[in-house]
């Protein structure tokens, strides 16, 4: 792994990595779990592009999501789009950053708002399940399906945030909150507000 040590020092800035998108979509899931096994806990890494650009996304379409996330990584108001903090994550998240699901960056730990962050531990019971089922079962055959079923599909597949789901989907993030609501109100899921609460589910 000579020439990732090598990658990786000739790219970083102030305990920052900065890799163009065909560096990192060019990775091998060796090289991946090798980079984050040596450096994890130890340096930054800049966003994907596409994650980027979730994250603008975000930032018009629920901006007290995106300054729960990033107030932090800024010093004054005009730092969007110049701090070199912003949009620099732990290398240990580079796995979820090239996520090829949509997953990206999750979500989980807000302080200042509910999470909406789901494991597929998340769904529960007989209810959950069947739900679940029928869902899988009507996408397979090309039926139209509600935003809920869309969700537990999604849940049941691999972690997600809202965000990150509507993002993909194109949806209205309060139509999917509302399809959260349905289905905590279903019994279908749990849904776990605090980010104490998720630690056991998050993927890194």
């Amino acid at each position: 792994m000579k020439h990732i040590l090598e990658l990786i020092k000739h790219n970083t800035i102030n305990n920052c990595v900065y890799l163009t998108d065909e560096q990192l979509f060019n990775l091998s899931d060796k090289e991946i779990d090798f980079i984050t096994n040596k450096f994890g806990g130890k340096l930054m890494i800049k966003l994907t592009q596409r994650e980027i650009s979730f994250f603008e996304w975000l930032k018009i379409n629920d901006v007290e999501i995106w300054d729960d996330i990033w107030s932090n990584a800024c010093n004054n108001e005009d730092c969007h789009h110049s701090d070199e903090k912003l949009y620099t994550v732990s290398i240990m998240l580079l796995p979820n950053i090239l996520d090829d699901l949509g997953r990206g960056f999750p979500i989980c730990d807000l302080i200042n708002n509910d999470n909406y962050y789901f494991h597929k531990d998340h769904i529960i019971g007989e209810e959950g399940k069947i739900i679940v089922e029928v869902a899988k079962k009507m996408f397979s055959q090309n039926q139209k399906i509600t935003i809920a079923q869309l969700l537990v599909i999604e849940i049941s597949i691999a972690p997600i945030d809202i965000w990150h789901f509507s993002y993909k989907h194109q949806l209205n993030i309060n139509e999917v909150k509302n399809a959260v609501k349905e289905l905590v109100e279903d019994n279908a899921i749990v849904h776990l507000t605090a980010a104490e609460h998720l630690l056991p589910f998050i993927p890194f």
